[in-house]
């Protein structure tokens, strides 16, 4: 049966209506939503073998009939197992499945079907769970085959089964990148792609295919990119005019002196806030290098212009602390903290209301806070500035709808990371922002020491850590996990606070910080790390961002080998914030050579940029920057790796756009660019 893209899902074999309902929360509505709904991996089930020939430790698929099946409890265990026999021509052998009794109901004497799976020796030579179909099939065995994300009860033969027929909805798709272009860059169709991104052939027609859907994502990010600067050449801003006076005023009162790095990015962003264009700025600076008070020299310009500004951070956490730091750096000007669970004046407390009043009357025109400013759609009259810290984490729709939002004048936007961006990522990550950099670290910061510490010798490391404390210092302990039950195998901060608490710091006050305390609850962990009243904080990468506690001189990472070495860069960055020398010691449960290889870098290099590059060269296909692009179409097969298809759409991008900027030639380039912004909801 054929089927259209617009179809429901349950139009589709086997999708009933609990698997609607579990698709649905999958976000999955039509047949268009599952064809977009891509493998995570592959089954190679393409080795197709005679019984004769199969070896123990293969992959393979086998066709034969079923010889005999039957059931029987395992010996002292709870669990039920099916043996069969299958034969072929050239000999018999054994199957064994685990917990799926109900196969004796399914399966006959005589059916002739198509196995595939793993040829194990553990129960003597026997194919081990495999799957299995109607001999000629070829959805399930016999070829590559999609692995896809499960959620509620649907099953991977069933999804398989619904996608394998929804593909012949593909010959619907209209194909938005011009021929043109495929035919010169050697870029399968479309609807061919989509086909064998789900079921290949072969490996060079799924190499091909994710190619294809590769540029797709990347050219499509250029052009939205290029629209978001155009947008910004068509808008106005609030002109901030450079005062040169209220800068030296700023820096004379500073309690310490700004690195020529700090002055100059400074100067770039004083600059663009005199044009009459919104400012589009990206400032990078690695751990500790004083991108906060670069900010803030800024917010003073705005503010003494008599125009408002507002701080954006991804935690609240983050927001508490550099709604602080702005108070100290902007006085005499107020600035409040507005959070989900905190509204702040001063050092007063106050209702949503009151906060919302002042903010409108302009009362009060800076404001630091969470997303919860943008969700609540706070009105700030004579908004001219907003500083967005972690870019990364709020991504280019949200900058795109801050520019925008609805004002005849737009905003300046400074978007602040302490992730360093590899030059060969700068276009992909942040292609419609002006770059500054910050190269340098306040004098007086000393490098910190940092060493992978194996199993014999973590007895030594934690009596430095008790010296440490006893010396009046404190100590940052991150886990990869909350509880044991999220992941086998790895440290939780339940674990290691219980471990530590009866163990190796049992005289010391240990606390514990992670993503499920309620608000108050963090708050309250770190305001006790902040005055002393803790010595130990087992924590998740919840501190990776933002916590400073210039008191903290030891970093403890388990797990090590599980985070990319640019947030390893940033969990260390959470000591050295003072001129105490500092320690990052770096436990690992994995002995490869890979990983230990990785963690070496670490230890030899300081530098955030160059671990980034590293990072990029070591792991390929791992997002460096989690979700980079959020608000935009995400990433679903396109990855930092992906230099060389990047420098083509950035090519492509600039070529089409020279020869025919209002896209008037390319009508369906020009119809995806507005459908995605649509989608965003950033028109």
């Amino acid at each position: 049966m054929a089927h259209h893209l617009n179809s429901s899902v349950s139009e589709l074999p086997g999708i009933g209506g609990k698997a609607v309902k579990d698709l649905k929360n999958m976000g999955i509505f039509s047949v268009y939503d599952l064809l977009f709904y891509v493998p995570f991996r592959y089954d190679d089930f393409s080795n197709i073998k005679p019984i004769a020939e199969v070896k123990v430790g293969e992959t393979v698929t086998v066709i034969g009939s079923i010889v005999s099946i039957d059931s029987r409890q395992a010996k002292g265990r709870r669990m039920t197992i099916v043996d069969a026999v299958i034969e072929d021509e050239t000999g018999s052998l054994p199957i064994i499945w685990f917990n799926q009794k109900y196969l004796t109901e399914t399966l006959r004497p005589g059916m002739k079907l198509s196995f595939s799976g793993r040829i194990d020796f553990r129960f003597g030579k026997a194919l081990m769970n495999p799957v299995f179909e109607p001999e000629g099939k070829r959805v399930h065995t016999g070829r590559i085959v999609p692995v896809y994300g499960l959620s509620g009860s649907l099953t991977m033969k069933r999804l398989r089964t619904a996608i394998n027929s929804a593909l012949s909805a593909t010959n619907e798709l209209v194909d938005w990148v011009p021929e043109s272009i495929r035919r010169k860059a050697d870029y399968t169709d479309l609807s061919q792609a989509i086909r064998n991104v789900h079921f290949p052939e072969n490996q060079k027609d799924l190499t091909k295919a994710i190619e294809r859907l590769k540029f797709d994502e990347l050219f499509l990010h250029q052009l939205l990119f290029a629209r978001s600067r155009q947008d910004r050449q068509k808008r106005r801003s609030h002109v901030i005019p450079i005062d040169e006076k209220v800068l030296k005023t700023f820096v004379a009162q500073l309690p310490f002196e700004l690195t020529s790095a700090q002055r100059k990015t400074a100067w770039e962003i004083v600059q663009d806030l005199a044009k009459q264009n919104p400012m589009n700025r990206l400032l990078q600076g690695d751990v500790g290098s004083g991108k906060t008070v670069v900010a803030a020299m800024a917010a003073n310009s705005v503010l003494s212009n008599g125009l408002a500004v507002v701080y954006l951070a991804p935690t609240e956490i983050l927001a508490a602390q550099q709604r602080a730091v702005f108070n100290m750096f902007l006085s005499p000007h107020s600035v409040a903290l507005f959070t989900r669970s905190q509204k702040r004046i001063g050092d007063e407390d106050v209702n949503k209301d009151e906060l919302l009043q002042k903010l409108k009357n302009s009362d009060i025109r800076c404001v630091v806070g969470t997303h919860a400013l943008l969700e609540e759609m706070v009105e700030i009259p004579n908004l001219a500035f907003v500083i967005v810290d972690e870019q990364h984490r709020f991504g280019v729709a949200q900058r795109h709808a801050l520019l925008e939002n609805g004002r005849e004048i737009s905003a300046h936007l400074l978007s602040m990371t302490a992730t360093p961006i590899p030059r060969s990522l700068a276009l992909t990550v942040c292609g419609d922002l002006d770059i500054s950099v910050i190269s340098q670290l306040p004098k007086g910061r000393k490098p910190i020491g940092t060493a992978i510490v194996s199993a014999n010798h973590r007895a030594g490391m934690w009596q430095h850590v008790k010296d440490q404390i006893a010396k009046g210092q404190q100590v940052y302990v991150v886990c990869p996990l909350i509880d044991p039950s999220d992941k086998q195998g790895a440290k939780s901060v339940t674990d290691v606070s219980e471990q530590l608490k009866k163990g190796p710091l049992k005289e010391f006050k240990v606390g514990v910080l992670h993503g499920r305390l309620k608000s108050d609850e963090k708050q309250e962990a770190i305001q006790k790390f902040k005055d002393g009243k803790t010595d130990v904080l087992v924590s998740t990468t919840v501190v990776e961002v933002g916590v400073d506690v210039p008191n903290a001189t030891v970093m403890v990472i388990f797990g090590a080998e599980r985070f990319g070495l640019a947030q390893l860069h940033q969990l260390r960055g959470r000591v050295g914030r003072s001129d105490l020398v500092s320690y990052c010691y770096l436990l690992s449960d994995d002995a490869s050579e890979t990983a230990l290889e990785r963690l070496r870098t670490l230890e030899k290099t300081q530098n955030g940029f160059e671990l980034a590059e590293k990072d990029l060269e070591l792991r390929g296909a791992g997002n460096i920057f989690g979700n980079a692009q959020s608000g935009f179409p995400d990433f679903q097969f396109a990855t930092p790796a992906d230099v060389e298809i990047m420098k083509t759409a950035f090519d492509w991008t600039t070529k089409v756009l020279n020869e025919d900027p209002e896209l008037e030639k390319y009508p369906l380039i020009r119809e995806k660019i507005r459908s995605t912004f649509e989608a965003a909801h950033l028109e």
